[in-house]
């Protein structure tokens, strides 16, 4: 059952048969450790861990053999000569080699120059602003969605005496070590947020609501239970120098230098073909 598998996910490689290091034979060929090194590396990640024990390794020896039996076999038969199937193996050839065309162009092109990058970070630059985002930290008294009216309470009363002891003027940190959450960990620290982030939308307008560093909310309610937020770092939104998003816009212009090598190699192979496009329409 294991070859089965392994032989239906080999039958669509080739392989070459190098006489060094020798790790099948069969009547008429042979199957080299190069062999079975490149015939792993087109496994999917999951089944090549499979066949990485010895055993696993004989297996996909064993599969590369039937392969090439197969193969043989449709030869000796003459399948190979059928039609379609030289047919689809010409349209497959033009494929790779389309393929190997346009990644020789892209190479030959070369990556974006600085004027290209300066120039399209110039028009689109706005893509890439970072907006306003907040650094805050909470100190939560934990309450289930769906629990009853009496355990909210509880958990707002919690929350109320954390929010006594910080009036108190004992450290946030402290604080939030007895509360709740994975945040209580980190003194509370919820790292940044931002407007949208998919964090709890009660807790992001209380926080944007924050009017300055240290500035802390009263016991609210959130969708995790009720807490304190306290502000500590704004940082306001803003659009990166040219030089600090370099590496961005070189990706972004990735597509577009792509889609530049393919249009104006086109352009020259039609223009030195004398391309027409004579009416297509058929007699009236």
């Amino acid at each position: 059952m294991k070859r089965a598998v392994l032989l239906a996910a080999l039958v669509l490689g080739c392989s070459s048969s190098d006489p060094a290091d020798v790790v099948g034979r069969f009547d008429g060929g042979v199957v080299t450790a190069e062999d079975l090194h490149r015939e792993a590396s087109r496994l999917p990640p999951l089944l090549r861990a499979r066949f990485e024990t010895e055993a696993g390794r004989r297996d996909m020896v064993g599969a590369i053999v039937d392969k090439r039996l197969l193969a043989r076999e449709a030869r000796r038969r003459k399948l190979h000569e059928d039609p379609e199937i030289r047919r689809e193996l010409e349209e497959l050839e033009e494929r790779l080699a389309i393929q190997a065309l346009l990644a020789a162009e892209e190479k030959a092109r070369g990556s974006a120059s600085d004027a290209e990058l300066r120039a399209w970070y110039d028009s689109h630059g706005a893509e890439l602003a970072q907006p306003e985002r907040l650094r805050v930290r909470r100190v939560l008294a934990k309450v289930d969605p769906g629990a009853s009216r009496s355990d909210r309470e509880r958990a707002r009363e919690r929350a109320e005496r954390f929010a006594g002891r910080l009036r108190a003027g004992e450290r946030f940190e402290a604080v939030a070590v007895s509360g709740d959450g994975p945040e209580r960990a980190r003194g509370g620290d919820l790292g940044l947020i931002g407007r949208g982030d998919g964090k709890d939308a009660r807790l992001e307008s209380a926080a944007f609501e924050l009017p300055a560093v240290g500035a802390r909310s009263p016991v609210i309610e959130l969708t995790d239970g009720f807490a304190v937020l306290e502000l500590i770092e704004r940082r306001p939104g803003r659009v990166p120098s040219f030089e600090e998003a370099r590496g961005e816009v070189s990706n972004r212009l990735v597509p577009q230098l792509k889609r530049k090598a393919f249009d104006e190699l086109l352009s020259r192979l039609r223009r030195d073909a004398d391309v027409e496009f004579p009416s297509l329409a058929g007699p009236r």
